[in-house]
Parts: C-alpha cells; sequence; structure tokens
C-alpha cells in the first residue's frame, strides 16, 4: 500500500510527534492531531477521508508555516528547518526499509540493544542528574538493584567530567613494589580505602561500588576524612535497596538518588505525546513476537522489573513464543519469568465479575474507577482531581473478598498493585518505620497507575495518642507519614491507596476525612450474593461439572428399577473414569457403605422421577415451612453425622438400600425447589437447585466459608471417593456451622 506524504508544521514538538506516531500507528490523524496540534499550508489541508486515514499509512514532511525559505546565516528559522528536514530524511528511510507491506510497525524496532543501550534508554534522567551533581561537586548515593551499578558508574563520571576511581584500585603513583605503607595497603578490599582517599585528585571521584561492605565504624570514620590537599573527597556509592547502612554513612551522601523498576515514560513532559519506556527496549523481533503491540498493557506487566531485567524477560520471551502469539500468552511467560525476581510490583488478574454480589460496592467503585481514567464527559482533569478521593478503606468482618475487590480495582485500572501487609512497614529502629512507607509510596508514584494495598491497615493508621511513651511516638509518627504521602500526590499520577480493616473505630479520623480515604463497608454476603459466590465457587473445584455427570448417568435408571450391587462398578467409572479411589473391601463395615451409596442413588432416582411427575404449583406457605425444618435439621448435621448414618447404618433407617424417613424433609424441599424454578429438571437445573439449596441454609456464612463447602467437597471426592449427592451438601453446610459456634463457644 503506498503511503501518504503530508506536508505539516509540528513546530519544535516534531521529534516528539515522529516517536509517538511510530508507536500508535493504528491511530486515526483526527486523534493524532487532537494529542499534537499542527498547522498546514492552505492548499493542503487534511479533508475529512485523510483525517480517517491511521497514521501507519502517513508520512509526515515537516514544513514551517509563515516563514521564509530558508537561507543559511538567516536567523534560528534555517536551524530549525534544517533539523525539520533531516528528521523527514530518517522518516522516509525508515519507512522504505524491508517492509513490503508498509504497514509492519517492527520496521520502527532496532535489531539489536545492548543492556548498556537499554540502561542508558530507561534511566536517562536519573543519570543526567547524578552526572549533574558529580559537576558541582556533590557526593552521591545511589540506590539501586546491584545489577546497574556497572552500567551506571563510567558513563555518569563521564558526563560529570570526573575520572572514576575505584574502591578496589590504586592510583597509578602507588602500585605495589613501593615502599612502606603503599606495600601493605594494597592486595585489593577495602583496606586501601584510607590510601585512595588521601590520594583522590579534585578532577576524581571514588566509586564505592557496594556500600554496604563499608557499614562499620572505621570505614566509616574514614569516609569523613580529608585528601592530602585538605579538600573533602568526592565520592559516588551504589546501595541495593534490599540492603541497609548505618545513617551516619548514609549522611556522607549529599544527594541521595533511587532508581527502582521501569520509569512508565522515556519523556518527563507530562502530556500525552510521552513515549512507553518499553517501546524503546524491545528489538524488531522480540516485536513480531506480539500479534497486537500494546505497551501500556505490556508495561503494567513488567514494571517491577529494571532495565536489564527486562531485557532478560524479553530475551526469554523472544526465544520462547512464535511470531504473532496473543498478547495474553506472552504476558503468561513474562509472569513465569518473573516468579524468581522477588518484585513487590503485583499484576493482578482479578475482575469485577469473579466477586459475586455486592452490586452497590462494585457500583460505587466503577464510579471512581471511571472518574480516575476520565471516562466521565463533562468533568475536566481540574474538577476530577478536586472530586477523586485518595482511596479507599475497606471494612467488614473477615473472609467477605476486601483483598479481592482491591485487586479488581487495581486490574480495572490497569494499574500495578502492591500487596503490603500493615505490620510490615513496622521496625524497632527509630525513623525506619517512616522510611519503609516512603519506600513503598515512591515505588507506587514510579510505577503509576499503582494501588497500594495495606492489609491489617489499622496497624500503622490507628488514632494518634497523647502519651510520651515510645510505643505511641512511633505509631503517631508513622500516620503522620502516611498523611503526608497521601497529600503530596500529582494529580497527573494515578496512584490509589487501599486500606483494610475489621476495626474501622480505630482509624485515626484524619485519615477518614471524604478527600483522602473513603470508607466502604465489605459485608456479609445476602441470598443473592451467595448464590452468585456458590456458583462461581463451585464452577472453580469442578463441581459444577461432577453435579451435572451425577444428575445424567442416574437419570438414565429406568423408571421402578432399583440400584443393585453389581450396579456399582459401572456407576463409578461412568462417574469417575475408575472404580472407587478406595474399594470397598479396603473400608471398614464394606455392606453398610455400599448400603449407603445405594440408598442415596435410589432415593435420587426417585426424587427425579419425583420432580417430572407434574404436581400442583408449589405452595409458598409449605416452601418456607419446610425450609426452615431442613435449616434446624442441618444445624443438627456434621461430617461425622453423614457418615455414621449414610455409610455405618446408624438411626438412617436404611433398609436393603431404601433409605428411611431422614431423607425425606430434604428431598421434598430440594423437590419444591425445582418447581418453584419453573423450569423442569434437568442437569443444569439440577446444578442450581443444589447452589440454591447451600445459598439458601448458609444465611450468616462470609464468602470463605461458602467457597469451603465446595472446596471440601472436592477434597473429599478426589482423595476418598465421597459419593457427593444433595444430602452432602447439606451436612456440609451443617458442619461448617457446627464449626463456627464451637470456635463461638471458645472466643466467649
Amino acid at each position: 500500500m503506498e503511503k501518504i506524504i503530508l506536508e505539516i508544521d509540528l513546530g519544535d514538538r516534531f521529534s516528539d510527534a515522529r516517536h509517538f506516531k511510530r508507536d500508535h500507528g493504528e491511530m486515526t490523524l483526527e486523534a493524532f492531531l487532537k494529542v499534537f496540534p499542527a498547522r498546514f499550508a492552505v492548499d493542503s489541508r487534511p479533508g475529512p477521508k485523510l483525517m480517517k486515514q491511521p497514521l501507519a499509512g502517513i508520512i509526515f514532511q515537516p514544513i514551517v508555516i509563515g516563514e521564509e525559505v530558508c537561507e543559511p546565516g538567516k536567523g534560528t528559522t534555517c536551524g530549525l528547518r534544517q533539523n525539520l528536514d533531516q528528521l523527514w530524511q530518517e522518516d522516509l528511510e525508515s519507512a522504505s526499509a524491508d517492509t513490503p507491506a508498509g504497514d509492519d510497525l517492527s520496521a520502527n524496532f532496532p535489531e539489536v540493544i545492548s543492556d548498556n543501550e537499554a540502561v542508558r534508554l530507561a534511566y536517562r534522567r536519573e543519570m543526567d542528574s547524578i552526572a549533574d551533581y558529580l559537576k558541582h561537586g556533590l557526593s552521591v548515593l545511589v540506590i539501586c538493584d546491584k545489577i546497574l551499578t556497572e552500567f551506571l558508574y563510567e558513563f555518569v563520571c563521564h558526563q560529570a567530567g570526573r575520572r572514576p576511581v575505584l574502591d578496589a584500585a590504586l592510583p597509578e603513583e602507588m602500585r605495589p613494589g613501593l615502599a612502606g605503607e603503599l606495600d601493605r595497603a594494597m592486595d585489593g578490599g577495602y583496606v586501601n580505602l584510607p590510601v585512595l582517599l588521601r590520594n583522590l585528585k579534585s578532577d576524581e571521584v571514588l566509586v564505592l561500588r557496594s556500600l554496604d561492605l563499608v557499614n562499620d565504624a572505621s570505614t566509616t570514620e574514614t569516609l569523613y576524612e580529608r585528601t592530602v590537599n585538605g579538600e573533602k573527597p568526592q565520592l559516588l556509592a551504589f546501595l541495593d535497596p534490599s540492603l541497609e547502612v548505618r545513617k551516619v554513612l548514609s549522611d556522607r551522601f549529599a544527594v541521595h538518588v533511587q532508581i527502582t523498576g521501569l520509569p512508565r515514560f522515556i519523556d518527563a513532559v507530562a502530556d500525552e505525546s510521552r513515549q512507553f519506556t518499553v517501546s524503546r527496549l524491545l528489538t524488531r523481533q522480540e516485536r513480531c513476537r506480539f500479534a497486537a503491540f500494546d505497551p501500556e498493557n505490556l508495561y503494567k506487566n513488567v514494571s517491577g522489573l529494571n532495565a536489564i531485567q527486562f531485557r532478560n524477560a524479553m530475551r526469554y520471551v523472544g526465544a520462547k513464543v512464535a511470531e504473532n502469539t496473543p498478547a495474553a500468552e506472552i504476558y503468561r511467560e513474562i509472569r513465569e519469568f518473573k516468579i524468581t525476581s522477588g518484585s513487590e510490583v503485583e499484576v493482578p488478574d482479578t475482575t469485577f465479575a469473579d466477586i459475586g454480589g455486592y452490586e452497590e460496592v462494585k457500583k460505587q467503585l466503577q464510579h471512581v474507577i471511571s472518574l480516575i481514567s476520565g471516562d466521565i464527559k463533562g468533568v475536566s482533569d481540574d474538577q476530577r482531581g478536586k472530586l477523586l478521593p485518595r482511596g479507599f478503606i475497606f471494612h467488614g468482618p473477615p473472609g467477605t473478598g476486601k483483598t479481592l475487590f482491591a485487586k479488581a480495582v487495581a486490574n480495572e485500572l490497569n494499574a500495578t498493585i502492591q500487596m503490603i501487609s500493615g505490620p510490615e512497614i513496622m521496625d524497632k529502629y527509630v525513623g525506619q518505620s517512616e522510611n519503609n512507607l516512603r519506600q513503598v509510596f515512591a515505588t507506587a508514584r514510579r510505577n503509576a497507575p499503582a494501588v497500594i494495598f495495606f492489609d491489617e491497615f489499622d496497624s500503622i493508621a490507628s488514632q494518634r495518642s497523647v502519651y510520651a511513651d515510645g510505643g505511641a511516638r512511633a505509631n503517631n509518627a508513622v500516620v503522620a507519614q502516611l498523611l503526608t504521602e497521601m497529600d503530596g500526590f500529582r494529580r497527573d499520577q494515578a496512584v490509589l491507596v487501599i486500606g483494610t480493616s475489621n476495626r474501622i473505630d480505630i482509624i485515626d479520623e484524619a485519615l477518614l476525612r471524604p478527600s483522602r480515604l473513603r470508607p466502604v463497608e465489605i459485608g456479609l454476603p445476602d441470598l443473592k450474593a451467595r448464590r452468585q459466590v456458590a456458583r462461581i465457587h463451585a464452577a472453580s473445584f469442578g463441581i459444577d461439572d461432577y453435579l451435572k455427570k451425577f444428575f445424567a448417568i442416574v437419570e438414565q435408571k429406568p423408571q421402578g428399577q432399583l440400584w443393585q450391587d453389581h450396579d456399582l462398578a459401572d456407576f463409578f467409572i461412568a462417574l469417575n473414569g475408575e472404580s472407587p479411589v478406595h474399594e470397598f473391601a479396603e473400608l471398614p463395615e464394606p455392606e453398610q457403605h455400599k448400603a449407603g451409596i445405594l440408598a442415596e442413588l435410589n432415593k435420587f432416582s426417585a426424587f427425579i422421577n419425583d420432580c417430572r411427575s407434574g404436581r400442583d404449583p408449589v405452595d409458598l406457605t409449605l416452601l418456607d415451612q419446610l425450609s426452615e425444618r431442613v435449616r434446624e435439621m442441618i444445624l443438627n448435621l456434621g461430617r461425622e453425622t453423614y457418615d455414621r448414618d449414610l455409610y455405618g447404618g446408624g438411626d438412617s433407617g436404611i433398609q436393603d438400600g431404601v433409605p428411611g424417613d431422614e431423607f425425606n424433609e430434604l428431598d421434598e424441599l430440594l423437590s419444591l425447589l425445582v418447581r418453584e424454578r419453573g423450569n423442569g429438571l434437568d442437569a443444569d437445573g439440577f446444578l442450581e437447585t443444589i447452589i440454591d439449596l447451600v445459598a439458601l441454609h448458609a444465611e450468616g456464612f462470609n464468602n470463605d466459608e461458602i467457597r469451603a463447602v465446595f472446596q471440601e467437597a472436592s477434597l473429599d471426592y478426589h482423595l476418598e471417593g465421597t459419593l457427593l449427592s444433595p444430602r452432602y451438601f447439606g451436612c456440609k453446610v451443617g458442619e461448617i456451622q457446627r464449626r463456627r459456634q464451637e470456635r463461638t463457644h471458645v472466643h466467649l
């Protein structure tokens, strides 16, 4: 496809626009001009058809509107025109590279990127800042991953016009073989630091590549000494974020610079033209691995990696996957690569659809998400900044899904998330707790949009005290630091704080102001929510497929025929694909065990026939009465009762494979539930009836307890070969209720 050449005047933003155009080839010219306003000659203004064309099919020819023809020595316009012409020529050459169709944007990516180039591209702003500090004679402490050190110090020293002197080196005039102190000073290591410091020249910088190795009293004192000329030696030190040094040592450095993860954008300009860092760190081969390249989603998955780790991850992806692989599969490969990275930034994949019920809570959170993402029309950026809270406090009973909501919010925002346990922030050393909090927020700002999730928020945000003891002072300082960090958010940084607590009454009142953290109550699920939660967990543990298969096998039994001993082997093979996990002969009282299973099957066959017999419409009064009787029955049933009565005889009244009256009320309730649904009984209807049964009698359960019903059912089935019948689920709900009652009695 032949490309269109468009004469355009973008002024001094042409370079930024050119990079932006390459990263957003699918964007139309009309959308592009909203980001980069431009001028056109009167006779070359784009028409409606051209405005709808994608950028990939257009080549920009830079022009200057309203200026005379460029002539040497005629002022600044001439230099601007020459620069624009040069950039246009580069654009032409890039567009004519080996891409036959002209639509393959991978041609804009380099063939090879070295680790050194990757570091300089990703951290150029920080490196320029460090060089500027060194140029003005300041000592600098760089807090970064150890692997970055060798790529940083040479460049920044060269930029600053300083010669680096390594911590394990000797000045040229002090080589081994000289007499006296010099011979004793150097065999490598840090024994030579006093010599190096005393002989450091004014144009040299002593590079300490591992500051933690000099974290002792004598060496720290040495770093405060002066050179033989009486000057204060200039130092450039590096410290891995996972390590700590004493404050007296870190105070030796006038400037601290932190480099963590990948910056979101290459440019520092806060507008939509900023280019994603990951777009500049991919090779052509790696770009071709993506069927559809989205730099924002890629960044979301690698934001916690530094530049070297990112390049390693992309080399892994380049070797692991084929061309035109769906992005979701590539992100899974990246997550696999990151398993051992220990990154504190996570990529959530939970959605609101994974959380059953709580429609009002979801609606409230969706409103804030829409504000943050700018989806609400008529609200300016300034108004949006004033309307947004700094975050939320999710409060309510344990086990109601507060953590899941935090992950879902982060996922909806296409944000990274830091999962922080409140007590992890606290430290026994004075000032360290506040420093830990600063590090968390610094990482979040660097990876914005980001969500910071504090579990057990009350442990770091409880009400400040007037007492003067050490514990109260530490708590007051942490709360004050938290308020400072939250008020320090810039409006262009989408950083959301979410805390969870079971005790919102002890949270400091300053944090509960409407403009800071908005309380959101997440209580116990109601009946509708319990149905949705049960449905999600039944699918999660494979119980839904089991129940459908169970129904399909039993309904094939001809009406009026009873299940016999010789039917059990075929039944379990059809259900499991094999014989029971435990052979009946291995069980105590095997005959009674068989009799219990046969009773279940025969009763269930009768239940199916009964539901299909076409009775009168449901008497809702009878349904309520029967439901209440079953509720009382379930409260008295537990797993032990189920085992004893069903498989061991007991009082169940099982005679010759036919159950007694204890089955009747539960089965009658199931029949009424089926008829109330009005859809008859099939495999799907049976599954929904079991879900209704669990939801109806799990009143007061939290999400974890509903999950436990299906989790334990799956375990019993896979480990013990338990038959998961309707009565099993009734007994399982009763068992979990009894456990809670026992815990309550113990606590009382």
